[in-house]
């Protein structure tokens, strides 16, 4: 016996619609709240909050952080969209000894890190395009921040970075290693932002937060704070 369908299926196409519609109204309101509480932390105050902000300087910038997860996702640039070394130029130079300067200082090996890794890929791949770009960023960024340190306290590169031998192909480096770094550039730039003094200080932490977090979005293409399910 058979079935006539042809009556049948136009609920699934309407309900995929609907949850379209109702995915973009929640992305353009989160990126509203992204771009409202990037400005406010983002005012001519010397501290991370206001005083009378409910939410502590930790979870200021893990919503600050989301909703860049949200907007790389979404391929939605910020307002305050300043590369590293852009920022750089508005800053004074470190303070040799001090915690925000410690946190600068592996900030900025770790971009070392970004550029030699990405170099030895996309010496390995045929599609270089996206590795030139990454190497390119990390390089530029690093010996920026460079420029910040005094010389008595400069950032001691290592010549080499080690690659296990399990990432010795390029989509290892690409997929396995440069995941494993991901969550550890978001947490180091996170804390720059909460070590931040000044607010040059606190625009080069947004800066190296959201280079960090849109190349995580292109090692993990799709990654995001949320997912939608029927």
């Amino acid at each position: 016996m058979k079935y006539d369908d042809s009556n049948r299926g136009s609920a699934t196409p309407r309900r995929s619609a609907w949850w379209g519609v109702l995915a973009a109204v929640a992305i353009a309101a989160l990126v509203g709240l992204g771009t409202w509480l990037a400005t406010s932390l983002m005012r001519s105050s010397d501290s991370v909050t206001v005083e009378t902000s409910e939410f502590s300087p930790a979870q200021h910038t893990e919503q600050l952080v989301r909703v860049l997860r949200i907007s790389a996702a979404s391929d939605i640039t910020p307002a305050q969209d300043q590369t590293i070394p852009e920022a750089v130029v508005n800053n004074d130079p470190v303070t040799c000894g001090s915690r925000y300067a410690a946190a600068l200082d592996q900030a900025t090996i770790r971009l070392h890190g970004i550029d030699y890794l990405s170099t030895v890929a996309g010496a390995r791949t045929v599609d270089t395009a996206v590795w030139r770009t990454q190497q390119a960023e990390a390089h530029d960024s690093a010996f920026a921040l460079h420029r910040l340190f005094p010389q008595e306290c400069e950032p001691v590169v290592p010549v080499v970075f080690d690659v296990p031998n399990s990432l010795l192909q390029a989509e290892g480096i690409g997929i396995q290693h440069m995941l494993r770094f991901s969550d550890e550039l978001v947490d180091e730039w996170s804390q720059l932002y909460l070590l931040a003094e000044t607010a040059e200080q606190r625009e080069l932490a947004y800066a190296g937060l959201w280079q960090v977090i849109r190349w995580e979005s292109n090692w993990q293409s799709g990654r995001s704070p949320f997912t939608f399910s029927d």
